[in-house]
């Protein structure tokens, strides 16, 4: 089981959402806003099941928009990234990194190619919302 975490203000509304701290595999970035004091994301996550609907797809369940906005940015490598992305997963440092250095670091592993993947280093971050999404935004895999 992938580790909470739990220095991201609210991150208990995303597990008890999921019943576990998600890696966003596949997510979709539906929002992405940088500017000098801090960077804000909005991902879709869903869990999907090993169930086949009538199409052929694998059905999708705990289907949620997420908001994170992160702040005290002291690096980032973010020129590449684009908006418009799917994420392989959306990385934490470890809790006892924060614990050990008040920063921490998150990972945008684009699942659209190398060079289209972020990071950058944080000293504070918060989940913004989290809502279920609508059904017919949700992307669905097929079988």
């Amino acid at each position: 089981m992938r580790e909470s975490p739990n220095y991201i203000s609210g991150f208990e509304r995303v597990v008890a959402a999921f019943g576990y701290w998600p890696s966003f595999h596949d997510s979709p970035v539906l929002t992405f806003t940088r500017t000098s004091e801090f960077v804000e994301l909005q991902v879709e996550a869903w869990e999907m099941t090993s169930e086949v609907d009538s199409r052929g797809y694998f059905v999708l369940t705990k289907r949620h928009e997420i908001g994170f906005r992160f702040a005290g940015i002291s690096f980032a490598e973010l020129d590449d990234f684009i908006p418009e992305n799917i994420l392989f997963e959306l990385g934490f440092s470890p809790v006892a990194d924060f614990q050990s250095t008040g920063q921490f670091q998150v990972d945008l592993d684009s699942a659209m190619g190398g060079d289209l993947c972020g990071r950058f280093t944080a000293t504070s971050g918060e989940i913004t919302f989290i809502r279920p999404s609508p059904i017919e935004k949700n992307p669905e895999a097929s079988a």
